[in-house]
């Protein structure tokens, strides 16, 4: 499988790390991601296009010029919009999970019951006055305050108002959605009324099957994204700016390799922790190896990096994204890998077994057909797991064949990017940014956001789309699967100014900060939307009027279906690649990226190739500086 660059270059993938692995891999008759995408080919149309349905014992039903309508008369638009319902109901359900996690850990260390502590008192005040909560509180009762709060707002009915949208999302928005009628009640509840809804011949209505996305991913955004960003901040740390290094060079076959992969940050913080207690050190080091280092992996590993200033040592670095999970194992010198939520794929297990690296799921969601190792995450009981962890991988390094390859490629990386670090690098206040916005010296800030995928090749889509939008004086700001590949690639570091173009590159020297902030991992896509909100605060306006956009150029998943939601109800132009399957029904992608501009202020851009859509993003950007 390759795919075919401008240069006429055939790539499996953005990084010479990953092309090396493949054929270091291929060598030994694995069978890999790149492999397996290759032998699904040619893939069913009907579900490319979004027109298949098995709903019911009637089907599948495959919408065509033959059968316009299924064996129930459903249309191709009403099968292509509950599709689209189902999608965004996983994507609210797992991020609520998320959200359900941190809200518990926050009352057991509120209670004393976990390691875990407060680490931002401030912003646990500030949030809480936010919520109408009595600041007066001692910390501990006011954390558990909050954590009530975000509990009790996943549990209330349909009718009921979220208070997580009442108190942060911004009040022309609450407008905008009140008067559309999408403003969601409990997460729990909307879920029930959307499953629910898209079950066979209950709403046949794509219109309001489209509005009940928008009112999912809403839910999402604020449940699921803002909420989860918000209480792990309070609880682990606001990300502070701080240097670290990607890419699968990172890897060090003299230490205890424990990798931290997933989604869910608390595992991979207690064993980064307890890894630099002199007590697992010197285990470690009994068994012949210089120490442990706990590395990152997706979104976990993203998280990690961002607040590695809290841990001191250990954290040994990013090793890329989903899609280099099965590589980073081949390397030969990992030992375990802790699977939190989600995105372990099949495949781990089955390049897992030619090594000697044990699997172990940690969160009560994932389990793996042959994976026999769990350790479900307990915040009672995080301490003894974490070193029951260590342990394990100390064991499977005693067991360590001598099929080790290491790339040896790695690169510097400046992360812990939000809201309160970029005013902190700033002064104190988010106006130098906004003056650089005002007077075009940046022309705007795109938000490049999600997974990565095989449909575009891995990550060849995201980086020439980021060059671009950087050389036109675009700022970004990244967060997920994309932070590595842009991480891997050079353009976290300073030194990548020389990219972008002579405003954005002026004013990335005078701050000292590179032109694409990393954010973090896909649930910090929530603290983008707070920084969406900040500015469109300070300037006294709609967040739709701001010269901002949204890309998801390689989304992959349900969770990434529902942020794509999310981006346009907050009244933002969001770029989708590869085309999600809509194009099946003629009305549905009428609305999505025509009709719904009109009603949010937001509308899907559908575009593969990433130079043409970073000009529309650039153009539609320079409409809102002239608006």
């Amino acid at each position: 499988m390759a795919v075919i660059t401008r240069d006429g270059t055939e790539l499996v993938s953005q990084h010479a790390s990953t092309r090396e692995m493949y054929e270091h891999t291929k060598a030994q008759n694995i069978t890999t991601i790149f492999d397996r995408y290759e032998a699904q080919q040619p893939q069913c149309a009907f579900g490319k296009t979004g027109v298949c349905c098995q709903l019911c014992s009637h089907g599948p039903c495959r919408i065509s010029p033959r059968a316009p309508r299924g064996i129930c008369g459903a249309t191709a638009d009403t099968i292509v919009a509950r599709n689209i319902v189902r999608l965004a109901t996983h994507g609210l359900a797992a991020y609520s999970h998320h959200l359900e996690t941190i809200a518990k850990t926050m009352l057991a260390a509120a209670e004393g019951k976990t390691p875990f502590t407060i680490q931002d008192e401030g912003k646990l005040r500030s949030v809480a006055r936010a919520l109408g909560l009595d600041t007066d509180k001692p910390t501990n009762e006011l954390a558990k305050d909050l954590a009530r709060t975000a509990l009790e707002d996943l549990r209330k009915g349909a009718d009921e108002p979220m208070t997580l949208v009442e108190a942060l999302a911004p009040e022309t928005r609450r407008e905008v959605w009140s008067r559309l009628g999408i403003l969601p009640g409990g997460a729990h509840s909307e879920l029930r009324d959307a499953l629910t809804k898209s079950m066979t011949s209950i709403n046949t209505d794509p219109v309001d099957l489209l509005m009940t996305s928008l009112r999912l991913a809403i839910a999402t955004g604020y449940a699921g994204l803002v909420s989860t960003i918000t209480l792990q901040d309070v609880l682990l740390g606001t990300p502070s700016i701080v240097k670290s290094e990607a890419d699968l060079g990172v890897v060090d076959s003299e230490y205890v390799n424990i990798v931290a992969h997933g989604h869910v940050p608390l595992v991979g913080t207690a064993v980064l922790h307890a890894s630099q207690t002199e007590e697992m050190q010197a285990l470690a080091r009994s068994a012949g190896a210089k120490g442990i280092k706990v590395l990152g992996s997706m979104c976990t590993g993203q998280e990690l990096m961002q607040r590695s200033a809290h841990s001191a040592t250990g954290f040994g670095g990013q090793t890329g994204n989903w899609i280099n999970q099965e590589y980073l194992v081949a390397t030969g010198a990992v030992d375990l890998v802790m699977m939190d939520l989600n995105c372990s794929t099949p495949g781990l297990k089955e390049v897992a077994d030619r090594f000697h690296t044990k699997l172990v799921c940690v969160d009560r969601m994932v389990r793996m057909a042959g994976v026999e190792d769990i350790v479900d995450y307990d915040p009672a009981e995080i301490d003894q797991q974490a070193r029951k962890l260590i342990k394990m991988a100390v064991e499977a390094f005693l067991r360590r064949g001598r099929r080790i390859h290491i790339p040896s490629r790695r690169k510097d990386v400046v992360a812990g990017f939000s809201a309160e670090s970029i005013a902190g690098a700033l002064g104190g206040s988010l106006r130098p940014l906004l003056e650089a916005i005002e007077d075009g010296l940046i022309r705007g800030i795109v938000a490049v956001v999600g997974c990565t995928n095989n449909r575009n090749g891995h990550d060849t889509t995201v980086v020439p789309l980021v060059k671009e939008l950087i050389a036109r004086d675009i700022l970004v700001v990244n967060a997920g699967c994309v932070s590595s590949a842009l991480q891997i690639e050079g353009l976290a570091t300073l030194d990548a100014a020389d990219l972008a173009g002579p405003g954005l590159r002026a004013v990335c020297r005078m701050l000292g900060v590179p032109p694409c902030l990393n954010f973090g991992s896909c649930v910090d896509i929530g603290r983008i939307a707070t920084v969406v909100t900040a500015i469109a605060d300070e300037m006294g306006i709609d967040p739709s009027e701001l010269p901002i956009a949204v890309s998801a150029p390689e989304y992959l998943e349900q969770k990434a279906v529902a942020d794509g939601f999310f981006a346009v109800a907050l009244g933002l132009l969001t770029h989708i690649g590869p085309t999600p399957p809509v194009t099946g029904g003629e009305l549905v992608s009428r609305i999505l990226t025509q009709d719904i501009e009109q009603l949010t202020g937001g509308r899907v851009l559908l575009e593969e190739d990433p130079l043409t859509a970073a000009r529309l993003i650039a153009e539609h950007i320079e409409s809102k500086r002239k608006a």
